[in-house]
């Protein structure tokens, strides 16, 4: 590791390319929370206390498909026709979840899709309130504050529940992600950007709360109160469009990297199974174990979230989803 970043910045440029995002991280203090971002904290705390009640993998099947059933129902229940990806997993019968927003009259050819997706699986030994709760209970809100988006023609936003993220199917064909963008890829799906959404409930104020792996440690902000938008090098283009769209609409700090994959957490979430298709796809996250006190394990629990600082990142990712699908 170490080598590697030693000669990345020996290029010259080599951390600046990583590093240099459009528009500035907001600062000061958070603006009051609205009446909408108030209700959205109130219904994000709701799916995070349904969703992490207990663990949910593979090891406990009734706990998982309880889960899967909770997301399927509440996606259904908003109108959707929610599509399951059945398959198998160390003989028990798991399934992916996703959801479509088409303009009304879809254009012939391949529609541009951006994929926003989180997996909705904990971690052994943990309920997984922010990993990854939070991120499937963001889809989920997502989901509804987009059913009545009109995506421009030749666009489309799928949003997608994922099983199997967690140890031990993590980069394995098993993994969730890796059969759904597998199908995608198959198909001939032209997908322009794929936001995982991974850990993003934990927010600390105090000087310290936050490590980065080195280098990187140098050049962020060692107070963990951001969230981060991170993807591979191959990804720069979509990491720079997304931290500008959400500096320019979302008054909340925030940081972008894109730096090679073999920087650790780089690629540890859902938008890894997208880069190996060749899809540019990213993480939204609160860096997760390089902040988070209880991950991945029995303290991650719901009360551990900040609903009102989750509401805020969930409202920004909104609008950069509808800015990158150009929703009317």
């Amino acid at each position: 590791m170490a080598p590697l970043l030693g000669a990345v910045a020996l290029a010259g440029d080599g951390l600046g390319l990583m590093t240099s995002m459009p528009g500035e991280s907001f600062r000061g203090p958070l603006p009051p929370l609205g009446t909408e971002e108030a209700s959205l904290a109130q219904r994000l705390r709701g799916h995070v206390e349904k969703i992490a009640q207990a663990e949910h993998n593979t090891a406990f099947p009734g706990q998982l498909e309880d889960t899967a059933s909770y997301i399927e129902s509440a996606l259904a229940e908003m109108g959707y026709a929610v599509r399951q990806q059945v398959f198998s997993a160390d003989g028990n019968r798991v399934r992916n979840l996703e959801v479509t927003v088409r303009p009304p009259d879809p254009s012939e050819g391949k529609p541009e899709i951006v994929v926003v997706g989180a997996h909705y699986d904990s971690a052994h030994g943990s309920p997984g309130a922010n990993d990854n709760a939070t991120g499937s209970a963001a889809v989920i809100e997502l989901a509804r504050a987009l059913r009545e988006a009109t995506p421009q023609a030749g666009h489309e936003i799928r949003l997608a529940l994922f099983v199997n993220e967690e140890a031990p199917y993590f980069k394995t064909g098993q993994m969730g992600s890796l059969l759904h963008a597998r199908d995608l890829s198959a198909r001939g799906a032209n997908v322009t950007a794929m936001l995982s959404l991974e850990t993003i409930g934990y927010y600390d104020d105090s000087k310290g709360s936050q490590r980065y792996p080195p280098p990187l440690d140098a050049l962020y902000p060692d107070t963990g109160n951001f969230i981060a938008f991170v993807g591979d090098l191959g990804s720069r283009d979509l990491v720079r469009t997304v931290v500008g769209a959400f500096r320019r609409h979302t008054p909340f700090p925030s940081e972008g990297l894109a730096a090679p994959a073999s920087v650790p957490g780089v690629d540890w979430s859902d938008h890894w199974s997208f880069r190996m298709h060749g899809y540019p796809a990213l993480m939204v996250t609160d860096t997760a174990p390089y902040r988070y006190p209880h991950y991945h394990t029995a303290q991650d629990t719901p009360d551990k979230v900040d609903y009102a600082r989750m509401a805020r990142v969930v409202k920004g990712i909104e609008r950069v989803v509808r800015e990158l699908a150009s929703v009317h």
